[in-house]
């Protein structure tokens, strides 16, 4: 009987963190690494990554 309760008690707060993770990556909140929409430069060219990601990560 509390075993049943306990491993009940465990499934949901795991459904539950999984969705609100879910919700949280939704919103753009995760980590961008430089990476922004879509703009044109100055001299035309179309980018996606901002100037300071110049230097790559290993």
């Amino acid at each position: 009987m509390i075993s049943t309760f306990i491993l009940t008690a465990l499934i949901t707060s795991s459904l539950i963190a999984i969705v609100v993770l879910l919700n949280i990556s939704k919103k753009g909140k995760e980590g961008s690494k430089g990476i922004t929409n879509e703009y044109t430069s100055k001299a035309g060219i179309k980018r996606t990554a901002k100037k300071d990601r110049s230097d790559h990560i290993v």
